[in-house]
């Protein structure tokens, strides 16, 4: 390959501030790194179409509102949301590809296993799969993190190809109506920063690699239901666990 592949270690880095919102709740040290290390700067940089000025501008706002230094009753208001969105299904969005890929819309099925295999390829695991399946977001977005990290044509063409099969078909969607239901600045702005940086960065990796984009056709196309019909009655079993 005849292109620099040092782009993929701050595109590494974009993503782990993305995975860190998914992750787990908020808390105080990780929004004062976020202003001290002016992470909305670094996504301006990174970002610098115009179509993502909006969602870069919307995340700088939604850090800039929250108190310095955050209170507990501040954290309390995130973390409650967090739950909702991951933990206890309040607001019925699935942070999992099995429920968005097949018709039963049920957790641990065939599109986690296919994600395993690809995390098998690279001796990687998830910590504990009942608690957290493989085809979390956290896990997917992690394993993507690691590929970059390899910075190798190899593991860059893979990531593409595992960002096409798996985290393009469904991600996007997810954080779309994780959004659209939200009320905290910041969790939404997030979703929206994911769903515009995931877009980026695989169409850097096409650049680089040359790994044109896939899509499926529309008898490929394996999510059932349009948003507003799938969230009305998604049904899984919440992870909880920390990230590997």
């Amino acid at each position: 390959m005849d292109k620099d592949l040092s782009i993929l270690e701050p595109a590494r880095y974009g993503l782990s501030l993305l995975i860190r919102l998914h992750d787990r709740e908020v808390d105080e040290d990780f929004l004062h790194g976020l202003r001290e290390n002016d992470a909305a700067g670094f996504f301006a940089e990174i970002l610098p179409d115009d179509a993502a000025k909006p969602d870069v501008a919307a995340f700088d706002a939604a850090i800039t509102a929250l108190p310095d230094p955050v209170d507990a009753g501040t954290l309390d208001e995130l973390a409650a949301e967090y739950a909702d969105v991951y933990l206890t299904h309040s607001y019925r969005i699935a942070p999992t590809g099995s429920v968005w890929l097949t018709e039963e819309k049920l957790e641990r099925q065939e599109p986690m296993f296919a994600v395993r295999e690809w995390y098998d390829h690279y001796g990687v695991t998830v910590p504990d799969w009942r608690l957290r399946s493989d085809d979390h977001i956290v896990h997917e977005l992690q394993f993507i993190e690691h590929l970059l990290g390899l910075g190798s044509e190899t593991a860059a063409r893979d990531a593409a190809r595992f960002m096409d099969k798996h985290v393009m078909v469904w991600v996007p969607d997810f954080c779309t109506l994780m959004a659209q239901r939200c009320e905290q600045p910041l969790l939404i702005a997030g979703a929206r920063l994911t769903v515009r940086y995931l877009d980026a960065l695989r169409d850097l990796l096409e650049d680089l690699t040359g790994e044109i984009r896939w899509t499926p056709s529309e008898e490929e196309k394996i999510i059932p239901y349009s948003l507003s019909e799938l969230a009305e009655d998604i049904a899984y079993v919440p992870g909880v666990s920390e990230s590997w």
